[in-house]
Formats: structure tokens, C-alpha cells, sequence
């Protein structure tokens, strides 16, 4: 089979919106078509990705300039390659919930590595124990930020029908439980899953149950005209929620690295991020009718 790079998307050409996080990784279509005929597994990418992560994590623990830019220069090839495993696997239709899982649980690794490493370096070098407090907020505030964008990523792209291989909720199905009994889950890919309910399970359920108190602020007083796949339709909120992805997140990160400036990446993420996602939700909640966003 030729390469189609229209593969590589997870919705059609109508449903598609901008998503910033393209501007982060776009030349990866050129290195996705260079991967598609050679004998390397979208997996295979994934613990390349691990592997970068760890260097980066390695490099942020040396103290001095050379060790932020190289630590940061090899978080960015984590972020790059962490994009070029699942379009290579939706261009070669080798999309797997394996793949899924083990992306996921990379993506845990290795952010909370970076910041446990940049948390203790900025303690190190100021003497001040507060910035546990900051790096433990910025790490737990990156989190949400990414479930939140990944909730309603999900939602959407289940409701135009495009792409099932991530859930908005991961639990441990009853079905789930019965394919592993039948062989037809295999041990790994359920121990994975295992790990991930474990892992993200809280943020999930939090975004779950925000999203829910959003709808009955929104839609209290007017249910008969509730919709729940309009809640979720709006292709304009996806483009302005899309900065708070965990690619993005980690884009600040290699950027404040760059510039020696850990502290001021971190209350960025805490302050401007967090307010940036309440205020898009008090919008979507109390936005009028005929409004750009729903």
C-alpha cells in the first residue's frame, strides 16, 4: 500500500479543526513517510521516545547551562517523536490499544521525571524547599490540563465516529474482564491498562465530574433542549482548548529551559494556564446562544 499522509489524521477533512500543537511537530510527516516503508513499529517509535525522555532527564540533573539545553533539546525529541508513533501507526493502520496504553504511560513517566529533576534543581540552586510546593502544583496542573484537553478530544472525535482506540473513561470494564478470561486481551495490554486507570484515573474522573457540573450550570433551567453531542461539536473550543495538551505543556518547559528561567515556566503553567482553562469553560458554560464557541 502507497503512502496516503491524509491517513494520518484521526478525523476526515470536515471534522478536522486547528490544533496548535501541529505548529509544535509539523515536519513529522516527512519522517513518518521516510519510517513507512522500513521494518520500525509505531511501538518501536514509542520507546525511542522513553528513551529521549530519559536522556533529557539525565541532562536536566547536571547544574549548570549546558545541562538545561541539551535537557531541553532532548525533551523536545520526545515531544516530536511522541507524535510520530501514532501517525505512523494510523498511516500503516497499526493503531492498537497497546499502543495507546504504552504511550500514555510514557507520557506519566517521563513528565513526572522532568519535573521531580527541575523541582529539585531549582531548590538546589535557590536553598528554598517552597519550590517543591510550585514544581508538585505545576506538575499535578499539567496533568489536568491534559486530561481536560484529551476529555473532550475524546468526546469529539467518538461522536463524528472517527477514532475508538482512546475512551474517555478506562476503566476496567466488564468487558474489558471478560475478553481477558477469553485470551482476547492480552495479559500485557491489560496489566497496561491496569496501570493506567491507576495512574490517571483521578484526573480523568475530575474532568468527568467538571464537565458534568458545566452541563447542569449550562443546561439547568433548559433541559428539553439538551443535546450532548452539540456540548461536545464545537470545533472553535477545541482550537482555543488545544494549548493546554501535555505537547504543549512540555513545548513551555524546553522553551523556559532555553532561557534559564524553570521558576517562571512553572507559575506560567500554574497561574496562566489554570485561569486560561477556567475562564474557556465559564465561557462555554455561559456563553450566549449565538455565540463563536458552544
Amino acid at each position: 500500500m502507497s503512502f496516503d499522509i491524509e491517513r494520518m489524521n484521526k478525523l476526515p477533512p470536515e471534522a478536522r479543526f486547528f490544533d496548535i500543537n501541529e505548529l509544535w511537530y509539523y515536519p513529522n510527516r516527512w519522517v513518518v513517510k521516510f519510517l513507512y516503508p522500513l521494518p520500525v513499529t509505531p511501538n518501536q517509535v514509542t520507546i525511542a521516545s522513553l528513551v529521549a525522555g530519559l536522556v533529557s532527564v539525565g541532562f536536566y540533573m547536571i547544574e549548570s547551562s549546558v545541562g538545561l539545553i541539551f535537557g531541553a533539546l532532548f525533551l523536545y525529541l520526545k515531544i516530536f517523536l511522541d507524535n510520530v508513533d501514532g501517525n505512523l501507526g494510523r498511516v500503516r493502520g497499526e493503531v492498537s490499544r497497546l499502543g495507546r496504553f504504552l504511550d500514555s504511560l510514557t507520557d506519566f513517566m517521563i513528565s513526572f521525571l522532568i519535573y521531580l529533576v527541575l523541582t529539585s534543581r531549582l531548590v538546589n540552586e535557590t536553598g528554598d524547599s517552597i519550590y517543591w510546593f510550585l514544581g508538585v502544583l505545576a506538575l499535578l496542573s499539567c496533568l489536568l490540563h491534559c486530561s481536560y484537553f484529551v476529555f473532550y478530544l475524546v468526546q469529539y472525535t467518538s461522536n463524528v465516529g472517527a477514532y475508538f482506540y482512546n475512551r474517555t473513561d478506562e476503566h476496567i470494564s466488564k468487558e474489558d474482564s471478560e475478553a481477558y478470561d477469553k485470551g482476547d486481551l492480552s495479559k500485557l495490554v491489560y496489566s497496561l491498562q491496569c496501570c493506567h486507570v491507576f495512574l490517571y484515573g483521578w484526573q480523568d474522573k475530575a474532568i468527568e465530574h467538571f464537565d458534568s457540573l458545566s452541563k447542569k450550570l449550562r443546561f439547568g433551567r433548559e433541559r428539553q433542549s439538551f443535546l450532548e453531542a452539540e456540548w461536545y461539536a464545537n470545533k472553535n473550543f477545541l482550537t482555543m482548548i488545544s494549548p493546554l495538551c501535555l505537547c504543549t505543556n512540555n513545548v513551555l518547559l524546553v522553551m523556559f529551559s532555553l532561557i534559564d528561567e524553570i521558576e517562571l515556566g512553572f507559575f506560567f503553567i500554574v497561574v496562566i494556564g489554570n485561569f486560561y482553562l477556567v475562564g474557556l469553560q465559564g465561557w462555554k458554560i455561559f456563553k450566549p446562544r449565538n455565540s463563536f464557541f458552544i
